[in-house]
């Protein structure tokens, strides 16, 4: 299995602090979360980026995906306002520049969302839409966008492999791929099997993590009820070849980071 640590699990912390305890746990490479305080994209300078691509790589580690911010305001691709959709979409430009310039060849993109008011396929179109402009600068430039379902907790457009695989086929781009959420497949009651048989090759990404089964709480492996195992085996018995990301964000682990990520590493080994 090829593990990375995530640093928004370090959101509170000092991005030096992440890297250092990816050496210390022996987690080789990183998934990259671009949001302060530890990369602000649009706010960061070309020094800044590349300060941040010499730290990686004086601890030896690999960067393995950038996941720009996009859950939170002001980011949203399906706004309904169209001056903070173009804004989101410009932003999402710079973020495929900017994994150009970190040389890290895969980048995360979701749906976002529109108004849970919102009736009929409006959202949606608004969504394709920028898809469609982000997935043509980044096949301009050679990166590969890694297109995660969202919980229903955090979107009201793709939140199942269903609407995975009906936008990647309205968008027709050879840069847009498919990944996998624990948490999300779980509460979409869907399957690792399914997400290859309908994908195949095409699965490029995965986030590891637990949940407790009702909510979208992102939990360290084995401090919820996921069935974590088997989608490990599913994994390995295909021959997946991407990486695992350990995407913790809840439990203790804001205050206490390290101790979560040794958690995981721990229910890692016994497995």
């Amino acid at each position: 299995m090829k593990i990375a640590g995530m640093n928004i699990t370090y959101r509170r912390f000092p991005f030096e602090m992440f890297l250092d305890a990816m050496v210390h746990l022996d987690i080789e490479a990183i998934e990259l979360w671009a949001g302060a305080p530890h990369l602000y994209i649009g706010q960061a300078s070309n020094s800044e980026i590349r300060n941040i691509k010499r730290s990686i790589k004086e601890r030896g580690l690999t960067l393995c995906c950038l996941t720009p911010e996009q859950c939170m305001y002001p980011f949203n691709i399906a706004a309904a306002d169209r001056k903070l959709r173009e804004l989101s979409i410009d932003y999402f430009k710079a973020c495929i520049y900017t994994a150009v310039e970190l040389e890290v060849s895969l980048v995360l993109l979701t749906s976002g969302l529109g108004y849970f008011s919102e009736v009929g396929d409006e959202p949606w179109k608004r969504s394709a839409d920028s898809i469609a402009q982000i997935a043509e600068v980044a096949q301009r430039v050679g990166i590969t966008l890694a297109f995660e379902p969202l919980t229903p907790f955090e979107s009201n457009i793709i939140t199942d492999l269903k609407g995975l695989a009906r936008m990647m086929a309205e968008i027709q781009s050879p840069a847009l791929k498919a990944m996998i959420d624990t948490v999300a497949m779980y509460l979409a009651r869907e399957t690792v099997e399914e997400y290859l048989k309908a994908f195949g090759p095409d699965l490029v990404h995965f986030h590891l993590i637990d949940g407790d089964g009702s909510s979208d709480a992102h939990l360290a492996p084995g401090d919820g009820v996921l069935p974590l195992q088997a989608y490990i085996k599913a994994l390995r018995d295909a021959a997946y070849s991407g990486y695992m990301t350990l995407e913790i964000m809840n439990g203790d682990s804001p205050t206490r980071p390290t101790e979560a990520l040794q958690r995981a590493c721990a229910w890692l080994e016994g497995i």
